[in-house]
Order: structure tokens, then C-alpha cells, then sequence
């Protein structure tokens, strides 16, 4: 018997399950008969629950405890695991397209899954799974480029710009966070329309906590100024610029303390950093929270302050600036799209320690008087 449905199948193709891309799917779950979201993971990532090695330990955010999460998941929307067995090296990268594309041709057969609509988050590797994808079914392909799938992998080589450039094209609609992605993907020679889709926040999640309040929640106790800042402990975020920019704060200013949350490969290398500039009763690596926790560390804090080299859209921002924190960034991606009055915040140049510095110093004398 033919199954009826007024509304559309949705297949989504992504490498999580977490706040990122779980909220909107969560919000767009109604307007769909049923959501089928294929998260490719990394099984490799497992063994950092048994083997605690550095190496494997900085890869936990890739194991499905970490990537997945299911909380308050509605029942229309299915998580689907696609499991990649692959080295994390640049050379196995450059195939991680055909592996990943095969594994999800595979599983729709096996599983007869039925869908509308395709859409693929990053363009390497679910954009190049989801372009085969639509040639197999003939079905609608939208692509979201997001970050280093824009910025950085079309223009390292001929052979990356090619791939991207074919999965681009081959979308039906091509969206992406930022007027700067924008620019990158016309640098391509992309033609088609590119919508550009900033990210968001959830406001039940990211609101204005009054900031005694929120420490008291966390058991705070310490007194002095706090700076935030989250994210994945990789290079790109620049995590070591803000270390040593808060380096140079230490000359000026001794009553602050910056707490970092997130994990990821440079961890050790963070923490030698910090012992080298003995800021380790000003720097605290916190690790991973859960997201529903962070409404309180932002609340908590005084200042939200990002180092990131290259970005998309990144969400910390829209969720700093809903719980009411000054945002301190760096003039990448869409970053200079939203703040663009000092009312919002105020940003420095990518890897300029220095002027990092000036800005939460300035930001720390503008928090004494409010």
C-alpha cells in the first residue's frame, strides 16, 4: 500500500548531532513528515574511552558520546550512524569524499530509506556524499558551506579546487553564514545565487542570567573579572594568540581570570603555553560542558572574548550576545557582518596579540564602571 504523507522526507548529511546543527533541525522538525539526519563519525574515536593516550584523547569529541546527542530529540527525527574508518591525516582526507558517499549510498539501499529533499552541511565531505546522492535518486541537493570547506580546502590546491567547485555547482541551492563565505565561494567561479543563512541561537537556551546569580550556580567563588571564551582546542581558533595576549594583559592588570571551555588536539600544546608564561593562576582550561549548562558560564562571565584565525558564522557569538555579554573577536568571516558598532563589541586583527590585549583591557575598564 502507497504511504501517504502531506509532508516531505528530509535527509540531512553532517558529522554531528550536537547544539550546532541539533537545534534547527529541531525547529524545522514540524514542518517535515520525517527527518533523517546521517552523522558520519569517526569509530576510531572510540578507543578514547579505553586508551588514554594524548592521541586518542584528543579526539573524544569525535566519539558518538561526544558528537550525538539526543536530548529532547522529537520522534519524527531519526539519527543514522555512518561509520568511516580513516586515518585523521591530510592525505587519507582527500578520499574521505568517496568513502563517505559509498557508506551512505549503501545504507539508503539496505534501509530503503525514502526522501524529499537532500541537504548536506560543509560542501567536503557530506556536500561531495550528498552531490552522489541526488545523482543516484534525482533528487533536490542543498549544500550549507559553513567554514574551512569554504575558506581554506578550495584554495590549497588544484586537485581540492576542482572537487569543491563540482560539489557547489551541483547544488540546487547553495547557502552559506557570512557575506565573507560569500566572496570565497564567488572566488570559485560559482555562479549560482549563494543565500546567505547566518547562524542563530535558541533563546529558551541563551538568555540573560543575572551574573551573581550564575556563579553561585557554578560555585564561583572567585571575585575577580572573568573572560570567556569557547571552543574547540584547535589552531584555527587561536587560542594560543589569546594566551599570550592575556600574557601581555598580566603587565597591566592582575585581577582577572580567563576561563577557557572546550577540548580538542592542542590541549597539551595550550597548557605547556600556559606553564611557559606562568598564567596558571590566570588561565584555567576547563574542557568540554554540556551545552545546556553554558547558558551559565556566560552569565557568569564579564566579557566573551574569541581569537579565532579563520570563521563562518561562529555561534558563540549570537549566544554571547543573547546572554548580554560585550563580545571581543577578530575581523573574520562574518564576524564584522554583526558587530559593527562598539555597542555590540569590538575586534582586533587575526593573530595581533597586541591589539587583543588593548581590547579586553579596554573592555575590562568599561565593565569597572557599568
Amino acid at each position: 500500500m502507497k504511504e501517504e504523507r502531506t509532508k516531505p522526507n528530509l535527509l540531512i548529511l553532517y558529522h554531528t548531532y550536537g547544539s550546532f546543527i541539533k537545534d534547527p533541525i529541531e525547529i524545522i522538525s514540524k514542518e517535515f513528515n520525517k527527518i533523517f539526519v546521517m552523522v558520519r563519525y569517526k569509530p576510531i574515536a572510540e578507543l578514547s574511552n579505553i586508551i588514554p593516550l594524548p592521541f586518542f584523547k584528543s579526539r573524544r569529541r569525535h566519539s558518538k558520546r561526544y558528537s550525538i546527542n539526543y536530548t529532547n530529540k522529537p520522534d519524527n527525527v531519526e539519527i543514522i550512524l555512518v561509520p568511516l574508518w580513516y586515518l585523521p591525516l591530510n592525505f587519507f582526507y582527500k578520499f574521505l569524499g568517496h568513502k563517505h558517499a559509498k557508506a551512505v549510498l549503501k545504507i539508503l539501499k539496505t534501509r530503503k530509506i525514502k526522501f524529499d529533499i537532500i541537504h548536506a552541511h560543509f560542501g567536503w565531505s557530506a556536500g561531495y556524499a550528498g552531490m552522489k546522492v541526488k545523482e543516484k535518486y534525482k533528487k533536490p541537493l542543498v549544500i550549507t558551506g559553513h567554514e574551512y570547506d569554504v575558506y581554506d580546502l578550495p584554495f590549497r590546491d588544484r586537485n581540492w579546487r576542482k572537487r569543491l567547485t563540482e560539489v557547489y555547482w551541483r547544488a540546487d541551492r547553495l547557502t552559506t553564514v557570512s557575506l565573507k563565505n560569500r566572496e570565497y565561494l564567488q572566488k570559485l567561479g560559482i555562479k549560482n545565487e549563494v543565500y546567505i543563512l547566518p547562524n542563530g541561537f535558541l533563546s529558551s537556551l541563551f538568555y540573560y542570567i543575572e551574573k551573581q546569580k550564575a556563579r553561585n550556580i557554578l560555585n564561583l567563588l572567585d571575585e575577580r573579572k572573568l573572560i570567556l571564551s569557547i571552543g574547540n582546542l584547535e589552531k584555527v581558533k587561536g587560542f594560543d594568540i589569546l594566551i599570550k595576549a592575556l600574557n601581555i594583559l598580566t603587565r597591566y592588570k592582575k585581577d582577572f581570570l580567563c576561563l577557557i571551555i572546550g577540548d580538542g588536539t592542542e590541549e597539551g600544546n595550550l597548557k605547556k603555553l600556559i606553564s611557559k608564561y606562568k598564567l596558571d593562576d590566570y588561565v584555567k582550561l576547563l574542557g568540554r560542558k554540556p551545552h545546556d549548562e553554558l547558558v551559565y558560564w556566560f552569565g557568569a562571565c564579564d566579557i566573551f572574548v574569541s581569537s579565532s584565525l579563520f570563521e563562518g558564522n561562529p555561534t558563540v557569538m549570537f549566544e554571547s550576545l543573547g546572554c548580554g555579554k560585550p563580545f571581543i573577536g577578530t575581523k573574520v568571516g562574518g564576524i564584522p557582518d554583526v558587530i559593527n558598532s562598539p555597542h555590540y563589541g569590538i575586534l582586533s586583527q587575526p593573530k595581533d596579540k597586541r591589539e587583543l590585549a588593548n581590547n579586553i583591557f579596554l573592555i575590562i575598564l568599561v565593565v569597572y564602571f557599568l
